[in-house]
């Protein structure tokens, strides 16, 4: 009979005192005993593929990269929704361009990194910024974020898929998730009256903390608020920190650089290219450049003319990403990036 292996027993507070007794996917409270460890990439078997038959990220898991702490509800494997509409994550990874899924370890590691995942991962800030909460505490895609040209492609919303999945729009959730708005709300609004009232901005501070249950509620009730002056007074650091809130823009993207920077693209995808004699692939390198081959460019256009011998040859318009069955290309991206960034809600 096999013992379990501590491995998981040990890691689990180490990850608790990193972030606290909360679900990093939805964000609710947990005792120690009821939180897991959850595979971002699923390690036992990856579901709604054609064939069904990916029989997981067997290779990632003992990585901790690919950890994170989940609660009994997150991670069930069990539909428990009045709808019956729920699916759950525990198997499932969806992606936005399927064709670069890995089934097995590759020689390059990094080549994981060409998959584009449909879920929110709670530990990138740019995934996270794609998420907010209205008053009622229902969670929602960001107004300022709308859906990427990659998502169009394929006609798929990452944040309605994730809230789908992860089951953020259970009703308990968005219970607790109101209180916590309206509890942000009145403390902002006592600061703006002048009461004076000892550690209301310390008390505000502890509802948006990271570790702090549905924080990220809070700071989508203290962005509502940011009219008011003692909350840009107070709290300008954190309200600036996310781009398009509190008076900052998000600049205008000119380079490829500029996109992968802003999260509108990312390195170490497949560029793909048709030039007279067939398909060109290049690879996305983090410096916005192009490796083709065993040479590098700095710019799309300068590795479109090598691709072709051509120099009458606009990179931007010659690669694409290939999503699903469909192909964006790089001058596609960069325009509607351009044009979301300054996009009214109602526009967007």
């Amino acid at each position: 009979m096999f013992k379990k292996s501590p491995y998981w027993t040990n890691l689990r507070p180490q990850l608790i005192e990193l972030a606290g007794r909360k679900c990093w996917y939805c964000e609710g409270e947990v005792s120690n005993s009821r939180l897991a460890i959850d595979h971002f990439r699923p390690k036992g078997g990856v579901v709604g593929e054609p064939d069904d038959s990916h029989i997981g990220y067997y290779w990632l898991a003992y990585e901790v990269s690919n950890f994170r702490l989940i609660c009994e509800f997150c991670n069930s494997s069990t539909d428990d929704s009045p709808t019956g509409s729920r699916v759950t994550k525990i198997h499932h990874f969806p992606l936005l361009n399927p064709a670069a899924r890995l089934r097995a370890p590759g020689v390059d590691p990094e080549s994981i990194d060409r998959e584009l995942p449909v879920l929110l991962d709670p530990i990138k800030p740019r995934d996270c910024d794609l998420l907010d909460f209205d008053a009622s505490g229902a969670a929602r895609r960001n107004d300022h974020r709308p859906r990427s040209a990659l998502e169009r492609a394929v006609n798929t919303c990452r944040v309605g898929e994730s809230v789908r999945i992860y089951g953020l729009d259970r009703p308990g959730l968005n219970e607790r998730r109101n209180r916590v708005w309206i509890d942000t709300v009145f403390k902002a609004e006592v600061l703006e009256s002048g009461i004076k009232i000892d550690g209301v901005v310390d008390r505000v501070r502890d509802l948006i903390a990271p570790e702090t249950p549905h924080s990220s509620a809070a700071l989508s009730a203290l962005r509502s608020m940011r009219h008011l002056r003692s909350v840009v007074e107070h709290f300008s650091d954190e309200l600036g920190l996310e781009l398009g809130f509190a008076g900052i823009t998000q600049p205008e993207a000119h380079t490829v650089y500029d996109l992968i920077n802003a999260g509108a693209l990312k390195s170490g995808i497949e560029m793909v290219g048709v030039a007279n004699y067939g398909e060109v692939v290049a690879l996305l390198l983090p410096d916005g450049g192009f490796e083709l081959g065993v040479r590098s460019y700095a710019t799309p256009s300068s590795a479109a003319q090598a691709a072709t011998g051509s120099a009458d040859v606009d990179g931007w318009d010659f690669w694409h990403i290939v999503v699903a069955s469909s192909r964006v290309s790089l001058s596609q991206i960069r325009r509607e990036f351009n044009e979301a960034r300054t996009a009214s809600p109602s526009e967007s």
